[in-house]
């Protein structure tokens, strides 16, 4: 069994359930927060969302990734270069930042636009090319993560 942890602000969590787990089953997607990391910090987890800040807990969350196959990284959000740096790990970022791995190419009232910039493999190895991707744009949740959460499911189904 394999784990996905979700590092986001709570208000993300529904709509996150709500996309995830129609592929993903619901035991697997675990959501870190400041209050539970200490319960978990010895989960090995397959592939962590960082969609939020982190304040607190540096060392554990660390640790957590250590152990990870992929990071998937709001690269728009400012972290402490020591929690990531000299890990060996897949890092897929996202955002507005061009030198992202998945960048918003468009912003509609329906539907974002992300681009794929560069050659990632899924979780079954299998290649996905530079391409850009339709993402319902749920107006009412953050678009970070709107993305992060299509990511995952691009490396999953």
């Amino acid at each position: 069994m394999f784990f996905i942890g979700i590092i986001t602000n709570q208000r993300n969590e529904m709509f996150i359930k709500r996309k995830l787990y129609n592929i993903i089953p619901r035991d697997s997607v675990i959501f870190i927060t400041e209050k539970n990391i200490d319960n978990i910090k010895n989960i090995k987890f397959e592939t962590i969302l960082l969609d939020n800040q982190i304040n607190k807990k540096k060392k554990e969350i660390r640790k957590i990734i250590s152990s990870c196959k992929y990071l998937v990284l709001n690269h728009d959000i400012e972290i402490e270069n020591s929690i990531i740096e000299d890990l060996d790990l897949t890092i897929i970022t996202y955002g507005f930042n061009g030198k992202s791995t998945f960048t918003i190419s468009s912003i509609e009232e329906n539907n974002l636009i992300i681009c794929l910039q560069r050659i990632i493999f899924k979780k079954n190895n299998k290649k996905i090319e530079p391409q850009e991707y339709k993402v319902r744009n749920d107006i009412n949740i953050d678009k970070y993560a709107i993305i992060g959460t299509e990511i995952i499911k691009i490396l999953y189904e």
